[in-house]
């Protein structure tokens, strides 16, 4: 865990030499650092001092007022310049005399500036992640072919730092009349679009549950999803918390968490994976999902984007550059070769198709 960044306030001396640390602590902090550590902000002051309850009055209590307060980790030490005596008796200082007056009014001024530095900071790193979302099936070729091919990359080309990706195992599925739900191929998707889901309410963490979504789907494309048990040992993740998930209700309420996610989407997907970038389905043309990214985020873009070709058609005319699943057909998976991945997948209608 991030130690809090620590941003300490003396009145009446040495509070300069302070200010310029915090400011060195801001500057410093990354995006990643914000999300998980506040700033640690300390006053030492004594109760009578004028200057102190000016500063507190005037100045300390506005971060109540312009938000300030979400970025700070507030402490107060009431004692001073006071001083204990060898029987262990505590004296306080006398007033401050007229002429320390201009001195001591230094603090008021420096808080205002580490306000500013803590609000610019606050500004550059609380620009808006892109939303992201993937509406996908487990045993969908095409889903895990997304997933493992180019969804992957944005944890390794700084795009993750751009965007808020969550992921819907659900697809095609239907809930029927008495809750029950069937999917588009087989029992064995629906059990492991409940894993998936149980891996994301087990692990809330992305970095932990899309490693292990990313595992259970690279054995899909490499037609060995049946092994998917073996990607607790890979990772060294506890199986316990998503077992328990899958073999209870719990598990089935995540279902139709994901139903109903699925089935409010405006415009209705119509096939999977469907890809939503900053609320616009990208249809056919999700695997260019970097460049809407790039093009939707407001602040300083990842360098990945540098590279990358901005949209130049509508998306409803777009070429379709890739597969999808459409509500229809089983799967059959091939064992994993030398041969490209598009090749290594073969969809077959089911015998009892119409």
């Amino acid at each position: 865990m991030i130690a809090p960044r620590r941003l300490i306030l003396r009145l009446p001396a040495v509070v300069p030499f302070l200010l310029l640390l915090a400011a060195g602590v801001l500057l410093q902090q990354s995006p990643a650092a914000a999300e998980e550590a506040k700033v640690s902000l300390e006053l030492y002051y004594e109760s009578l001092c004028p200057y102190c309850s000016r500063f507190m009055v005037n100045h300390l209590a506005g971060i109540f007022e312009d938000g300030l307060i979400d970025a700070v980790d507030l402490r107060l030490v009431p004692y001073g310049n006071a001083h204990v005596g060898s029987n262990g008796d505590i004296s306080c200082q006398r007033p401050h005399p007229p002429e320390m007056a201009a001195r001591l009014a230094v603090p008021a001024l420096l808080l205002l500036l580490a306000s500013s530095l803590l609000a610019a900071a606050a500004g550059d790193e609380g620009t808006e992640k892109v939303d992201v979302a993937l509406y996908y099936e487990s045993l969908c070729p095409y889903s895990a072919l997304f997933v493992v091919n180019h969804l992957a990359k944005v944890f390794e080309d700084g795009l993750l730092d751009a965007v808020d990706l969550k992921l819907v195992p659900y697809g095609n599925a239907r809930v029927h009349a008495g809750g029950e739900i069937s999917c588009q191929h087989g029992p064995y998707e629906c059990l492991l679009n409940t894993v998936e889901g149980c891996a994301i309410d087990a692990w809330p963490d992305l970095d932990v549950h899309f490693r292990f979504i990313y595992c259970v789907e690279d054995l899909v494309v490499k037609g060995q999803y049946k092994t998917w048990k073996s990607c607790f040992q890979k990772l060294g993740l506890d199986p316990k918390p998503v077992t328990e998930c899958y073999q209870s209700e719990q598990g089935h309420k995540l279902d139709l968490k994901y139903a109903n996610q699925t089935d409010a989407l405006v415009p209705p997907h119509r096939y999977v994976p469907w890809v939503v970038v900053d609320g616009q389905p990208l249809l056919e043309d999700y695997e260019n999902f970097e460049v809407y990214v790039c093009k939707a985020y407001k602040g300083s873009p990842p360098k990945v984007c540098e590279g990358l070709v901005q949209p130049s058609m509508a998306l409803e005319t777009a070429v379709a550059r890739s597969g999808v699943s459409y509500n229809s057909g089983g799967i059959e998976l091939a064992a994993a070769g030398d041969e490209g991945m598009e090749s290594k997948i073969k969809m077959r209608l089911s015998d009892d198709d119409n």
